[in-house]
């Protein structure tokens, strides 16, 4: 390219033609490249409106330079023009350039867009799989062993056990099984899909689940609900249920926490879930990615925020406790909760 403006000078200078030529007319040719280069552009503009005046310079006799000679007029309007074309052309480029920034940008935003309803039809599939197992676990097996648990008490009500106390000692074996076993099935069912999450919301399922980790792990827990208590989607609350979930395993297994508070705030456009403890706490910048076995809790609970479009944050340090954070704008529609069930958690207004 410089070449080529560089052989029009050339033949401007042997030629005694006008140069307005080669800038009006050459410019947009040489510059109409596939680069789109602004350097490229001004060092071209640069070197032409140089090579003007040079030319021009060498041109005039000794002594006969005058400002207004229509000669030196036209070279000045020769390099307006040539400052014009590179502007335009820079405005062009310009464009050009807004546009294909804009068009990957929503390319990049679609993709993301595309992942994240992804994964949420992935979170919808998984709880719905969750519901038909506890369904089937009620219909097929808790109703099988209460069957068998009725004819169990009534062969132990029958004469002939009562002469036999062996099979009496049996038949009170077999009944505890099968009361200990429809009691196990019945907390599978519920770790599945707890009936209170559907029928009476997040604030209940967490005030429930919460009970579950108290009795299990000793470990003091409250709940804290801030402002007005409201119906979010399912997807939504059994995803804040499920990383709620998560969070509280993570405690249980790697805190060594004295206590545990669960705090629920919800606004006219924000939910907010808040798990904090006050255990051993780490550092997050030295999270690796998941190995066999462990490490999977954390991406899990952000992978489970992103499909429903919230924010995790994970604020922890070593010997400060951890803070799993999630935050919900809510873009998506809720309903009211005038009543819920009564419970000891704490309620802020």
């Amino acid at each position: 390219m410089f070449v080529v403006a560089l052989g029009l000078v050339v033949a401007d200078l042997v030629t005694w033609i006008q140069l307005d030529i080669a800038t009006i007319f050459s410019l947009p040719l040489v510059l109409a490249a596939p680069a789109r280069s602004p350097r490229l552009l001004w060092s071209l503009a640069a070197l032409l409106t140089v090579a003007t005046f040079a030319v021009y310079a060498y041109q005039i006799p000794p002594g006969a330079f005058l400002p207004r000679e229509t000669f030196f007029v036209n070279r000045v309007l020769d390099v307006a023009d040539l400052l014009l074309i590179a502007v335009l052309l820079q405005i062009r480029m310009n464009s050009a350039h807004a546009r294909e920034t804009q068009a990957r940008l929503i390319k990049e935003q679609n993709e993301k867009l595309e992942a994240a309803q992804a994964s949420r039809r992935l979170v919808e599939v998984q709880e719905t799989e969750r519901r038909d197992l506890a369904n089937e676990l009620h219909d097929l097996v808790g109703q099988k062993l209460t069957a068998l648990n009725i004819s169990l008490n009534i062969v132990k009500m029958a004469p002939a056990v009562a002469t036999c106390p062996q099979v009496g000692a049996h038949l009170d074996d077999s009944l505890k099984l099968v009361e200990e076993t429809i009691e196990s099935i019945r907390n599978v069912m519920m770790e599945l899909r707890p009936a209170v999450l559907d029928d009476y919301g997040l604030s209940a399922a967490l005030r429930w689940y919460v009970e579950q980790f108290i009795r299990r792990t000793g470990v003091p827990t409250t709940v804290i609900e801030q402002g007005s208590p409201r119906r979010l989607p399912s997807v939504a609350e059994e995803t804040l249920f499920r990383i709620a979930q998560e969070a509280l395993g993570n405690v249980a297994k790697y805190a060594g926490a004295g206590k545990v508070t669960v705090t629920l705030e919800t606004t006219a456009d924000v939910s907010r879930l808040t798990i904090a403890d006050d255990g051993c706490g780490f550092d997050p910048s030295t999270c690796h990615p998941p190995a066999s076995g462990h490490g999977w809790g954390v991406m899990i609970m952000r992978e489970r925020a992103a499909a429903i479009g919230a924010e995790l944050l994970l604020d922890s340090a070593p010997g400060r406790g951890t803070r799993v954070i999630v935050t919900l704008r809510d873009g998506i529609s809720s309903t009211p909760i005038s009543k819920l069930p009564g419970s000891n958690a704490q309620r802020i207004a």
